[in-house]
């Protein structure tokens, strides 16, 4: 076993929505090293396809179709792994899906879909590993989030449900201090079929899309992030939040927080709203999209 192999030895590891792209490539970095690891896909097939790359490259793997916005399929997802391998080491929520659509196209079934299966097909396989993971002392959970919380045009919904996973990503850690579980966030970035659906609402044309193709990091570059946050060489990494960068780089997302410094005036008058807002804090009106913060700011 070589220096950078065997980071996951002897760990068991549920990747959900794993059958293409990011979570493809997790679950197969997650074997190599070292990890015994339920695919998870609501498709079959391409689970299976997966799971059977894995053991012909000598891992360990089980496939497991199940749909995780169903509270009793994504317990049975985390039960596969523990009657597969005996426990549950890592989860890793990946399962989504990738929406964008002009604002005055939005309509019930969409939002429901959107909603449901980013938001409650994270919540529940997090809160049923949580559970097993909490009696053994020890785990991680990795969430997939999005940039898009920042606000994209045509991603209120998306940016809305991957918001969410945000905050279940702070608030589980913080519940979960002291009992060995911890729970970080990945926002990935990579080139896929999800890709394509944002192109085809920006209307980019063949070169521009192949430009755009070019510069992107590719699935299995986000893949590292999210084993390191599994293994233990992680254990000081905690309600966190990485964001992967258009040149491949690794990067912190801030949390919300009250910007120190700005409060003023008084909120109980109508008059010393306005003034608070025509002075002190029309200078730190927060600007709106995917912005970056300098380090030295956070200090």
């Amino acid at each position: 076993m070589n220096e950078e192999s065997g980071r996951l030895a002897g760990k068991a590891v549920v990747v959900t929505g794993a059958g293409r792209g990011v979570g493809a490539a997790i679950a197969l970095l997650a074997a190599r090293q070292g990890a015994a690891v339920v695919v998870n896909d609501l498709d079959a097939e391409p689970a299976e396809e997966v799971a059977s790359q894995i053991v012909a490259d000598g891992g360990l793997a089980v496939a497991h179709a199940a749909d995780v916005a169903d509270w009793e399929q994504a317990g049975g997802l985390v039960q596969r792994a523990v009657d597969e391998f005996g426990k549950l080491d890592g989860l890793v929520n990946n399962a989504g899906v990738f929406r964008v659509r002009p604002i005055a196209e939005e309509d019930e079934t969409s939002l429901r879909r959107v909603l449901e299966i980013n938001v409650l097909g994270t919540a529940y396989p997090g809160l049923h590993a949580i559970r097993h993971m909490v009696e053994r002392g020890s785990g991680s959970i990795v969430n997939v989030t999005s940039g898009a919380i920042a606000g994209i045009p045509g991603m209120s919904v998306y940016g809305a449900s991957k918001g969410a996973i945000a905050s279940l990503t702070y608030g589980w850690a913080i519940d979960l201090r002291g009992s060995g579980v911890r729970v970080n966030a990945l926002s990935p970035l990579a080139y896929s079929r999800m890709t394509e659906t944002q192109y085809d609402f920006e209307g980019l044309d063949e070169a521009a899309r192949e430009k755009a193709r070019a510069g992107m990091p590719q699935p299995a570059d986000n893949a590292p992030v999210v084993v390191y946050l599994l293994s233990d060489r992680s254990a000081g990494v905690d309600g966190q939040a990485v964001q992967i960068r258009w040149d491949a780089s690794v990067a912190l997302l801030t949390h919300p927080a009250a910007m120190e410094g700005s409060a003023a005036g008084s909120a109980t008058s109508l008059r010393s709203v306005e003034e608070a807002f025509d002075g002190p804090l029309k200078a730190t009106i927060q600007p709106l999209g995917i912005t970056t913060v300098r380090v030295e700011q956070l200090s």
